[in-house]
C-alpha cells in the first residue's frame, strides 16, 4: 500500500480527475471496484490534506454518474434499445420481482441498504431500477442521497481513524477467517455423516434383501 501511495503521489494533483474517470468505466460494468478507490483516496488524502476536498468530491460526482448511467442502461434494455447479454443475464425475475417490491415499500431505504452492500448488488439494484421503470426523479433524489451517506461513512471513516480502521478490518479478516473455517468443518461433517447414513441404509436393504431371498 505504501509503494502505491507513493507512486501515486508522484502524480497527485492528478488523482481527483483519475479517480472519476474510473468511477465512469465503473459505471460501464467494468471491474473497478468502487470501495477499493474511495479506501485508496481516503488514505492518500490523509498523507495529502491539501486534496481532501477534491477528492471527495471527485468520488461523490463520479459516484453518482455511475450509477446514472447503469440506471440508464436498464431503462435502455427494457425499451429494447440496447441488446447486450451479459447485462440482461442480471435481471433474472427473482431480482427484478424483489426491487419491484423493495422500491414500492422502502424506496430510499432500498437504495441506502444496497449501497453499503458490494459484490455486484449496488449495480443491480441500478440496473434492475431502471429495467423496471423507476421514475427518473425518484432514482436521482434516492440515489443522491444514498451515495452521499455511503461514500462519506467509509471516505471518512478511512480517512480519520486511520490505523486504528486498517487494525479494525484485520480483526474483521480474522474473524471472517474463523467463521469460514467453522463454516466448512460443519459441512464437511454433516456430509460424512450423510455417506455414512447412506451407507448404513445399504447395508441394511441388502441385509434385509438377502434374509428376504433365504426365507
Amino acid at each position: 500500500m505504501e509503494a502505491l501511495l507513493e507512486f501515486i503521489s508522484s502524480y497527485v494533483s492528478y488523482w481527483p480527475l483519475a479517480v472519476f474517470l474510473l468511477l465512469l468505466l465503473a459505471g460501464l460494468n467494468l471491474p473497478i471496484s468502487e470501495d477499493a478507490l474511495i479506501i485508496l483516496s481516503a488514505a492518500m488524502v490523509h498523507q495529502n490534506p491539501k486534496l481532501l476536498l477534491p477528492t471527495y468530491v471527485a468520488l461523490y460526482i463520479g459516484i453518482f454518474f455511475s450509477d446514472v448511467m447503469v440506471y440508464t442502461m436498464g431503462r435502455l434494455l427494457s425499451k429494447g434499445f440496447l441488446q447486450f447479454q451479459f447485462l440482461k443475464k442480471k435481471l433474472t425475475p427473482e431480482k427484478l420481482e424483489w426491487v419491484s417490491t423493495n422500491l414500492e415499500k422502502h424506496g430510499l431505504f432500498t437504495f441506502i441498504t444496497c449501497r453499503f452492500i458490494p459484490f455486484g448488488v449496488r449495480n443491480a439494484l441500478f440496473l434492475c431500477s431502471g429495467f423496471v421503470g423507476l421514475n427518473p426523479g425518484k432514482f436521482l433524489l434516492f440515489d443522491s442521497i444514498a451515495a452521499l451517506i455511503s461514500s462519506s461513512t467509509l471516505f471518512f471513516l478511512v480517512y480519520f481513524i486511520g490505523q486504528a480502521a486498517k487494525k479494525g478490518l484485520e480483526v474483521i479478516g480474522i474473524i471472517l477467517f474463523v467463521a469460514l473455517v467453522i463454516v466448512l468443518a460443519i459441512l464437511f461433517i454433516r456430509r460424512r455423516n450423510k455417506k455414512k447414513a447412506a451407507l448404513k441404509n445399504s447395508d441394511d436393504s441388502d441385509s434385509n434383501a438377502a434374509s428376504k431371498v433365504t426365507d
